[in-house]
């Protein structure tokens, strides 16, 4: 598995996040990436306050300002993954 998106990582780092769950692409269809993100959207709102989310190559990778938040996302995942 590759590492995290380089710029991802730097531009989450600047913003104060960095606590990272990461999702791998492969195995999940369109269905389950839309279900997956509205629920990571009702917890947590809109990207830009309490995460962001940037594509990598193998994972989809959300960074959070807080580590309680990034706890709660792996746990709403993880029926999921």
């Amino acid at each position: 598995m590759k590492s995290h998106s380089k710029i991802g990582i730097l531009a989450a780092r600047e913003e104060g996040r960095t606590h990272i769950v990461s999702i791998p692409w492969k195995g999940q269809d369109k269905f389950w990436w839309n279900e997956a993100c509205a629920d990571v959207l009702e917890v947590f709102g809109l990207p830009g306050d309490r995460f962001t989310s940037h594509p990598s190559e193998d994972n989809m990778d959300f960074y959070f300002k807080s580590e309680k938040d990034a706890e709660l996302c792996k746990i709403l995942l993880s029926e999921r993954i």
